[in-house]
């Protein structure tokens, strides 16, 4: 099978950040979790509020942007009911560095936390190869997260399913994009393009 380029250079590159979480519950300066659409880690009642609000993601994204510097480019970015939105940054001034930072659900911003590198054919990462791999996080429509998180439950069948985390890696074809959900008889997730309207909705 043929690999496309981008995935072949996602493919190369293993990020390797250490977790970050939080153990805070209390309420997110970016808003609350809505628990009709999302479902809070296990033991805990506050919600992320990054998994299904797309304002709150926005936000974090420009105090994000605030600290590392512009234009904000990330290589890949994700929310979970545990550590709230982490997100790996090309860095502005020095393309072959990437720095991690997460807003925990309390609204918490951490970071850069230098994020290590590596080529799994063992060669060296270069400039161009972040560079292909980086984008806009602007360019993924987050102010449709909550719609599509609906839909998605809808479609689903499963009407007490609840969106537990999401990935975005990309805006090319062959980037991933996935909503992962939890329901009581099953586990949805949805694939989406970077307007995050759904594609498809596999279990």
């Amino acid at each position: 099978m043929r690999i496309p380029a981008r995935s072949a250079v996602s493919a190369l590159l293993v990020w390797l950040t250490a977790c970050s979480g939080s153990g805070s519950t209390g309420a997110s300066a970016y808003g609350a979790g809505d628990p009709a659409l999302a479902a809070p880690a296990p033991g805990m009642t506050n919600i992320d509020p990054f998994l299904s609000n797309g304002v709150a993601v926005m936000r974090a994204l420009d105090a994000i942007a605030a600290r590392s510097g512009k234009p904000l480019r990330v290589t890949s970015m994700n929310a979970d009911q545990v550590n709230g939105l982490s997100v790996d940054v090309q860095e502005p001034k020095k393309h072959i560095n990437v720095d991690h930072y997460v807003v925990a659900i309390d609204g918490t911003l951490s970071g850069p936390t230098p994020v290590r590198l590596m080529s799994m054919t063992g060669g060296p990462v270069t400039v161009a190869d972040v560079d292909l791999k980086a984008f806009d996080p602007k360019a993924i429509g987050f102010a449709r997260l909550e719609r599509t998180v609906r839909e998605t439950i809808t479609k689903s069948h499963f009407p007490d399913a609840r969106i537990s985390q999401w990935e975005i890696d990309g805006t090319q074809p062959d980037d991933r994009r996935y909503l992962y959900f939890e329901a009581a008889r099953g586990r949805p997730v949805a694939v989406v393009d970077p307007s995050l309207k759904i594609l498809r909705v596999g279990f």
